[in-house]
């Protein structure tokens, strides 16, 4: 899945100071939901360059909501850059786009790349639930959690635990990171005992992590825990 941010323009004076909480909470969960899975969705705005993509968040009683987003293909990200309601709308995104204020600035990149191990247990959670339900139902077989963009970790449960596989090398010189580590590790885990082990059939490039094997019913762990 895609990571996403938001531009702490659109943030402030978009979604907390121009739009009620309940329009602002939709906004952002229809982002979530549409272009977490795919950043390219959305008719192509014209007259702006992007390509930005619009998003329609509308909602009951005929309230017309509006964004527009920006994919970085060589992050792999999807920027949320702006959103309002309907009227006049487009227009407003023409005029931040003259001076170029609706893309991402220095200041929302940096803030991106800091906050690279809670975007990773973001990921994990969106992607482990089908993964641990899978590997429960057909034990001493490996399901993918997370593969692109690295790092690559896998869920297999045997002899009464649940192991997560990290890889730890890939292509192009990756290396696995200790924060990258401790991220998946706080979002499979919590704050449960974990052993750093290595099975029989242990790939050479790949730490192996092993617990309790969580509960579907409270999983995963509480995001207080997480962050």
């Amino acid at each position: 899945m895609t990571d996403l941010a938001i531009t702490a323009r659109c943030l402030e004076h978009d979604l907390l100071e121009g739009l009620e909480a309940e329009i602002a909470e939709h906004v952002l969960e229809v982002f979530v939901e549409r272009r977490g899975t795919n950043p390219e969705s959305g008719e192509k705005m014209a007259r702006v360059g992007g390509p930005l993509r619009k998003l329609h968040a509308d909602l009951s009683g005929g309230r017309s909501v509006r964004a527009v987003t920006w994919y970085d293909p060589g992050r792999d990200v999807c920027w949320l850059l702006a959103a309002g309601m309907h009227d006049m709308f487009y227009s407003y995104v023409e005029e931040l786009a003259r001076n170029d204020s609706h893309l991402p600035t220095s200041t929302d990149r940096a803030n991106y790349e800091a906050d690279a191990p809670i975007r990773l247990m973001d990921r994990v959670i969106r992607n482990a639930t089908p993964a641990l339900e899978k590997a429960i139902q057909q034990p001493g077989m490996e399901f993918a959690v997370t593969e692109e963009p690295p790092p690559c970790a896998y869920f297999r449960v045997e002899g009464g635990r649940l192991w997560v596989r990290i890889l730890m090398y890939g292509r192009r010189g990756y290396q696995l990171s200790s924060s990258q580590r401790a991220a998946i590790q706080a979002a499979v885990f919590g704050e449960s005992p974990v052993d750093e082990e290595y099975p029989a059939d242990a790939r050479w490039d790949s730490v192996y992590l092993a617990g309790p094997i969580p509960g579907l019913d409270s999983w995963p762990p509480p995001r207080q825990l997480l962050w």
